[in-house]
Formats: C-alpha cells, sequence, structure tokens
C-alpha cells in the first residue's frame, strides 16, 4: 500500500466522523485545501490556497507507481468559466504546474530534470445528476511524455438537505493511449459532507481507489 494511501486512510478515519465539498479545485477567497488522490497509476497529495475564487495556487508531490519516479511542482489552478443556471452548474477549469521529475529507475541513472503538466477539466451538474471531463499532459525533458484522458458519469440515489451526508454513485472512463489496455472502467462511490470529500473506487481489474479533499 502506498504511502499516500495510508495518509488519505489517516485522514479519512480522523475527519470522516466530524463532518465529508465538491471536488472543486479552487475554494473560496482564503481558503486552504488538502487533495490526495490514489488509483493504480499514481499517488499524489496537493496542498493549495485560493487568493480568489477564481483560483488557487499550490505544491504538489505525486508518485507514478509503474513508471517508479516522483514529481514535486508548484500548481496553478483556474476557474476560466462558471455558468449558474436555475437548477444546473457548468464549470470549466485550466490547471498547469512546473516542477522537478527524480527517479532512481536504473534505466534513467538517478535522473532528475524539469517536467511540465497541463490539464483542461469541465463538469456540469444539478442535485441528481453529474458529468465530468478532464485530460492532462505530461512532459519531461527526457524520462516521460504522458496523455492521460477521462470522463465521469454520476448520479445520486437520493436527494439530501443542506447540511447532510451526500452520496454519489459514478462511472468513470480512463484512456492512456500509451498503455496495451488503453481504456479502462472504474466504478466510483462519492460521500461529501460539510468540508470533506471522499471517494472509493474499483476499477475492472480490481485495482483500487482512494480520493479525499478537506478544505480548511
Amino acid at each position: 500500500m502506498g504511502i499516500f494511501i495510508k495518509i488519505a486512510m489517516l485522514f479519512f478515519l480522523l475527519n470522516f466522523f466530524y463532518s465529508i465539498l465538491n471536488a472543486r479545485p479552487i475554494s473560496y477567497a482564503g481558503g486552504w485545501t488538502v487533495m490526495t488522490y490514489n488509483d493504480y497509476t499514481r499517488n499524489s497529495l496537493l496542498l493549495h490556497y485560493s487568493p480568489t475564487s477564481k483560483y488557487s495556487i499550490g505544491y504538489r508531490t505525486q508518485y507514478w507507481q509503474e513508471k517508479e519516479y516522483w514529481i514535486n511542482s508548484f500548481n496553478l489552478n483556474y476557474l476560466a468559466k462558471r455558468i449558474n443556471r436555475k437548477h444546473s452548474q457548468t464549470n470549466i477549469y485550466l490547471k498547469t504546474g512546473l516542477g522537478i521529475l527524480s527517479t532512481d529507475y536504473k534505466e534513467y541513472n538517478d535522473k532528475k530534470e524539469p517536467v511540465f503538466y497541463g490539464e483542461f477539466a469541465a463538469d456540469w451538474e444539478t442535485r441528481k445528476l453529474f458529468i465530468s471531463y478532464n485530460n492532462n499532459v505530461l512532459k519531461s525533458a527526457s524520462v516521460d511524455g504522458t496523455f492521460i484522458q477521462k470522463s465521469r458519469f454520476g448520479f445520486t440515489p437520493y436527494l439530501a438537505k443542506y447540511g447532510s451526508l451526500h452520496t454519489w454513485l459514478m462511472y468513470e472512463l480512463n484512456h492512456i493511449p500509451e498503455l496495451k489496455s488503453n481504456y479502462l472502467s472504474n466504478f466510483i462511490i462519492r460521500f461529501f459532507k460539510s468540508t470533506n470529500l471522499l471517494e472509493l473506487g474499483l476499477d475492472e481489474n480490481k485495482n483500487t481507489t482512494l480520493n479525499f479533499i478537506k478544505r480548511f
């Protein structure tokens, strides 16, 4: 079990019964957020601060499991567009990061080099339905160049009142062109209440997903 999975589980045990926001990459003005994402490709931990409700700046560390490298980077999230309707909301985000990739994988001889990544993310939701899409491009000088995209469709089996525990059931489709089996289905259950969010998932190959978000 990766170190960030253990961290995420600890956060969950300490906070779940205290409280569980939407998975927004930007908080309210002056807000801090901790996000940890863990699946079969990578373990990631992001701490960011939102000077305004339009953007956030932070620090991210992530470990890519099969490729055996670490990335430590400065991260910027920007809310490019938000459309509020009477019964729905649409959000478009642009995200980017710049940092250092380091690996002790024998093929690369303890290499360290600059790395850049960029991401486009969009979502649409009502009180009952949720749809999202995002793609991510990562490029270092010589070690790696990766493109990942994923889409989600979700619904809630019940409408919870404000302040209550919300539950969502989601289907996620991942596409990583460089892999032999480049499409992968993932089934996720999401809980959120107050300032915490937890996601638990299991994909078609029985790999687990554990994501946790805490806002301060």
